[in-house]
């Protein structure tokens, strides 16, 4: 992930992958909802498949990978969660914005994400060990 106006902790090595995952499922978490077709008036028309000038979409998650990570971050507590959400789902409003409307300095953002993150990764592993 690219730090934000130094927004984003520096991630360390171990945490790597840890980032990576936790982007696929921001990824995700935001077009969970986004329909297949176009709005057309029959509802029946299908966009075509990704032609030869069209960016291949990014590998998303499966369910089962994403529902892990759902629930490895419903164990996160609230305000590293809340930073990790703002920095890893993507939105319309700015990451800057939505920090300074959550009083959130730079320095509280970059500690909560790198400690948040740490968190994550460690209950998503443990959760995928048990299983």
């Amino acid at each position: 992930m690219a730090l934000r106006q130094n927004l984003a902790a520096e991630i360390p090595l171990d945490l790597r992958e840890a980032d990576e995952l936790l982007a696929k499922y921001g990824r995700w978490a935001k077009d969970r909802r986004r329909y297949e077709r176009c709005g057309s008036a029959e509802g029946a028309y299908k966009a075509p498949p990704n032609d030869d000038d069209r960016q291949p979409k990014m590998p998303t998650l499966t369910l089962s990978e994403a529902m892990a990570c759902q629930r490895a971050l419903a164990g996160v507590p609230q305000v590293e969660r809340i930073v990790l959400g703002v920095l890893y789902i993507p939105r319309k409003v700015p990451v800057e914005v939505q920090l300074r409307r959550l009083n959130v300095p730079p320095r509280l953002s970059r500690e909560r994400h790198l400690s948040g993150l740490r968190m994550w990764w460690n209950r998503l592993r443990l959760r995928v060990d048990m299983h």
